[in-house]
């Protein structure tokens, strides 16, 4: 397991979110399917049901066949719940483990005495209510956070290359959204940072902002950042941030399970600073497939497309202007009135779209939850 860790982390390395050279359009790479999906924490639950259908049959199976089967179930789930990196509390991690050692332990002692039997028992139902309780909980964690706040003309982006871009050639995600919505962007990211130079990113803010998007905490992950350090910087980060005008969006890292502290920072922080926490597994979808990054970690343009889109989906922007209506007064029967009534709905058309022409659009109060296609 900790071989395949150290290739999965040298798969989502990639240039540590800096490039040397331009990416060409045709250098199109694909990440590892199976990285992004433990990275997303979607494995949790098929672990879950192989780890339950191991614990809830009786131990004392003879078949053969059964037993190999209860094996590969015992051993192929608890490396897929390990793998998705649920970042729970400490404590909540040590009762599943010392849980599950213990149901291991006394498999085989079922016969020495009561006392063993019991130890199995205990162990067993612990391990099982936690098979219960923790995905259900992790289940709330994944869904988009129903942002609101206060109104806002234009976003502010403070992140890394995967916001800033590392090619020319291929608009970043700000970029684009700027251009799909009609909101304005003040994108504050630059290649190779981290969560500690994201301070003087949040030190270029607009003083009239009022809703920032945070995507920081790639480079500080894979270069070997502590996560008390990571927490001690975030901490610091939020703090200068958190003020009654500013809403905060903040977009939650993908995990390895040596790195679990930095979830469990993210999710600390983000409750104490009301800070909204978009799931790690919408960030990995939007890496997913063979054309979604240039070098197996920087967006490609269908990939800062795709994260255009998820930022669009993930805050509510204005409705379109409702149709124009006819004047009730309108009859069938005269021809003159309803002449009138067409004059004057397209005299207010006219309006409509010359006040959208001269005003950008504006990010309301409220906002909205994505299509329901992308919520789990």
């Amino acid at each position: 397991m900790h071989l395949f860790m150290r290739t999965f982390e040298f798969s989502m390395r990639g240039s540590l979110f800096t490039h040397p050279h331009p990416i060409l359009p045709a250098t199109i790479h694909w990440m590892n399917p199976a990285a992004l999906y433990l990275a997303s924490g979607d494995s949790l639950y098929p672990g879950a049901v192989l780890l339950l259908s191991a614990a809830i049959p009786s131990p004392s199976v003879q078949n053969r066949g059964l037993r190999v089967l209860r094996g590969l179930a015992t051993w192929l789930g608890f490396a897929l719940i390990v793998m998705a990196s649920p970042p729970v509390s400490g404590w909540v991690a040590a009762v599943f483990l010392v849980a599950f050692a213990l149901w291991l332990i006394t498999a085989d002692r079922l016969r020495a005495g009561v006392f063993w039997a019991r130890m199995r028992s205990a162990s067993a139902a612990t391990m099982i209510l936690w098979l219960l309780v923790v995905p259900v909980s992790e289940l709330l964690h994944r869904r988009m956070p129903r942002v609101e706040g206060k109104s806002s003309d234009h976003l502010v982006v403070i992140g890394d290359s995967f916001s800033a871009g590392i090619d020319s050639q291929t608009p970043a995600w700000p970029a684009l959204f700027q251009h799909q919505t009609n909101v304005a962007v003040q994108n504050l990211s630059r290649p190779g940072a981290g969560v500690v130079e994201a301070r003087a990113q949040a030190s270029r803010v607009d003083a009239k902002a009022t809703l920032i998007l945070i995507e920081i905490g790639g480079n500080d992950l894979l270069a070997g950042m502590s996560s008390a350090e990571f927490g001690e910087a975030l901490n610091s980060l939020l703090a200068s941030l958190s003020t009654p005008e500013h809403t905060l969006v903040m977009f939650e890292l993908p995990l390895l399970p040596h790195k679990i502290g930095f979830g469990q920072m993210q999710r600390r922080l983000s409750a104490k600073y009301g800070v909204f926490l978009i799931p790690r597994h919408f960030f990995t979808s939007v890496l997913s497939g063979t054309d979604a990054t240039s070098d197996g970690l920087h967006l490609s343009d269908l990939g800062a497309r795709r994260m255009a889109t998820l930022v669009e989906r993930a805050l509510l922007l204005p409705p379109a202007p409702a149709p124009v209506k006819l004047d009730r007064e309108v009859s069938l029967f005269s021809p003159r009135s309803a002449l009138s009534a067409c004059a004057k709905a397209a005299e207010q058309h006219c309006k409509t779209i010359s006040a959208s022409a001269m005003h950008p659009t504006t990010i309301k109060t409220r906002f909205i939850f994505p299509a329901p296609s992308l919520w789990f």
